[in-house]
């Protein structure tokens, strides 16, 4: 039997292998182009998240990554987006968005940390209705008034607080703002009386003593509070800043 056919057949066998196994440059390099592009878009997503998180475009997220890379960074290392873009906003109109935006985070911080709050107490009295909390947390008088539930009190933490106080038939309210400010508690004060009135919150500030300068410093914020859902037989309600 001639050799010829079978060199043949192995010749053709092995051009079919090398075809079955061998990769085009070019379609190699498609495949590394779309790998690529695959990982640059899961690049994009993960950096919009944070953006997203506080109502920002990439864009205005860039610009607050570059502001804290500048002088603002070393002034205030730990400033949140908002603030950070309002303090140095271009114009009026930027700054009074920024200040909006920081308003409305701020309220939905507030209502969420004050929610849990109240979520925890409900769940001690019923989970151990005959003890009184490791780190016992109150709204009303005494000096657990300015303990919180993670057992840090006003007066040695440094940890900023959230007061929600009435202006009107809460004398409580008024001995725990000046029992804080004598220790020299951090607070954003939250009043829900006020109605939209400036004057008002003034005047009741000025009635419990509230220093102007801490006020001026930031040290305390003096903020309207009526669209909290808190129980005003409840207050005042001190919470830790988270």
């Amino acid at each position: 039997m001639s050799m010829i056919p079978r060199v043949r057949r192995e010749w053709i066998g092995s051009i079919a292998l090398l075809a079955a196994v061998s990769v085009p440059v070019w379609a190699q390099q498609g495949q590394e182009t779309q790998a690529t592009r695959i990982d640059q878009t899961q690049i994009d997503q993960s950096a919009q998240r944070p953006a997203q998180a506080w109502g920002l475009d990439q864009q205005e997220y860039q610009r607050y990554q570059s502001i804290m890379l500048g002088p603002r960074g070393t002034w205030s290392p730990d400033l949140d987006p908002l603030t950070a873009l309002g303090l140095e906003a271009q114009s009026d109109a930027e700054r009074q968005k920024y200040a909006e935006m920081l308003v409305e985070a701020e309220r939905k911080r507030v209502e969420a940390e004050l929610a849990f709050q109240r979520a925890y107490d409900d769940a001690w009295t019923r989970l151990y209705p005959n003890d009184r909390p490791v780190h016992p947390f109150t709204t009303k008088g005494g000096q657990d008034a300015t303990q919180s539930v993670f057992g840090s009190s006003a007066g040695v933490s440094s940890q900023r607080l959230n007061v929600v106080v009435a202006t009107q038939g809460c004398e409580q309210c008024v001995a725990t703002v000046k029992r804080l400010i004598s220790r020299g508690a951090a607070m954003d004060i939250w009043v829900v009386d006020a109605n939209g009135d400036d004057r008002r919150i003034r005047a009741w500030a000025a009635k419990v003593g509230i220093p102007p300068e801490q006020v001026r410093a930031g040290g305390i914020t003096l903020n309207h509070g009526g669209s909290l859902d808190v129980d005003t037989s409840e207050l005042p309600r001190v919470a830790p800043r988270g």
